[in-house]
């Protein structure tokens, strides 16, 4: 039976990812609406495991090809990366339907190309067992560079493999296997509008499987088709956020009838949190630098009924005197390098320049002293990101501690701080509960 449909649907969206530089998010909900039939399950899997493993995918392709990788256009190439990832990764795809698809949709794609790509598919198959292992593929063990050996088994950029090794040492091999598998779909229940317990049992009523996921009360891990459409969501009942995310909101721990600040908030999910928690006492000020993304908090906000959050157009890293120790609890989400979130966005592999890092740093040591001025004397902040790169974490908490402002400005003492690893269903955070005192 063909699929056409899923092949053509992948293709047009990993297309939008490689040449336009599209986030795999948004060219996935662009794609797969423009093809009637096509399976969106299948569609993600393939699009979202083919960026994921598209260093080891190039260098297969690179042994197999008569003349390497040099010559191979771009279309060409991602087939062929979408035909290897699906021999090797996909059990529902048996390999000769992988091999037609993929010559199927070059017919259509890459005119010319189909002699081309079935030979290098069918090359792969005679070759699979070098390719294919449990453990360490036999491909790499020829590889006499360690750091080049990490990237091509783990599909992750040489200077990012060479930070994550020089920062981590011996749990570095385990963060990189963490990065590249994607974490269940994880839920957090709105107490404003129900309890876990009823969330769980209305999901199932529904056909998704769902149960309570550890680490935080409000959390639910889920399965199946439909979460986002369904009317819980659109009732407000859940948002999808990261259990990590969730874990740091948490241990900021706004109480109800505070005053709140969400720096950087945009879409949305750790304001109405606190909202949430806070039982809809207080307020929250929910801040972005562009107009369009204050859009999306506003829609957060209204689907799940937080009407104490309200909305302001602000840039984290310019001061505002106006608002010089207003705020019981400041949330500081700051911009940063996603190292934490490579298993669902997949992309960022592809994209990261280590060498950027530094002037990272510069603008989230900026917000996070403003942060602190914005806090009250006794208050606290709270200062996070989605990344594993420990310049951008420790680092930008150390230049806070030590180079005066906060000194100036007030006391600051550590209450809490932590790393949270890609495991167990887990993203790679980072936060810092920051207590600044009288």
């Amino acid at each position: 039976m063909s699929h056409s449909a899923d092949w053509l649907t992948a293709f047009e969206a990993l297309k939008s990812v490689y040449s336009d530089g599209a986030y795999s998010n948004m060219a996935l909900n662009e794609a797969i609406p423009r093809h009637k039939g096509c399976r969106d399950s299948f569609v993600r899997n393939l699009v979202k495991g083919t960026i994921r493993q598209t260093i080891t995918l190039d260098h297969i392709i690179g042994m197999l090809a008569s003349n390497g990788l040099k010559g191979i256009k771009t279309r060409t190439l991602i087939i062929l990366r979408m035909g290897i990832f699906a021999i090797r990764e996909m059990d529902s795809v048996p390999d000769h339907a992988a091999v037609n698809e993929a010559v199927a949709l070059a017919r259509k794609t890459a005119r010319g190309t189909d002699r081309f790509i079935n030979a290098v598919l069918r090359s792969y198959l005679r070759r699979r067992a070098e390719f294919e292992a449990d453990g360490t593929p036999a491909f790499i063990d020829n590889i006499g560079d360690p750091v080049k050996k990490l990237s091509v088994q783990y599909s992750m950029p040489e200077d990012l493999v060479d930070l994550i090794t020089s920062q981590y040492g011996d749990e570095a091999e385990s963060i990189l296997r963490g990065l590249n598998e994607p974490p269940e779909i994880i839920l957090r229940v709105n107490t404003l509008k129900t309890s876990r317990d009823r969330l769980i049992s209305d999901l199932s009523e529904q056909g998704i499987t769902a149960g309570p996921a550890e680490g935080c009360d409000a959390a639910v891990a889920a399965s199946g088709r439909g979460i986002i459409g369904s009317e819980l969501y659109r009732k407000g009942h859940f948002t999808v956020q990261s259990l990590s995310s969730m874990l740091a909101v948490s241990a900021l721990a706004p109480e109800p009838g505070s005053r709140v600040l969400d720096m950087c908030a945009a879409p949305g999910g750790k304001s109405t949190m606190m909202a949430e928690m806070m039982s809809n006492e207080g307020s929250v000020t929910a801040c972005d630098i562009h107009e369009h993304r204050l859009e999306l908090i506003r829609a957060s906000a209204a689907r799940t009924g937080a009407d104490i959050i309200e909305t302001r157009l602000m840039d984290g890293t310019q001061y505002d005197g106006s608002l010089e120790g207003l705020f019981d609890y400041v949330l500081a989400d700051v911009p940063c390098s996603g190292l934490g979130v490579m298993s669902t966005k997949p992309e960022i592999r592809l994209r990261t320049d280590v060498s950027t890092y530094a002037g990272l740093t510069d603008t989230q040591l900026e917000i996070l002293e403003n942060a602190f001025r914005y806090t009250r004397p006794g208050g606290r902040i709270c200062y996070s990101t989605c990344t594993l790169n420990k310049d951008e974490n420790e680092g930008v908490i150390r230049r806070f501690m030590d180079e005066g402002k906060p000194r100036a400005d007030g006391f600051a003492r550590i209450v809490e701080m932590r790393t949270i690893l890609p495991y167990n269903n887990l993203i790679g955070f980072y936060y810092c509960i920051i207590e600044k005192s009288f």
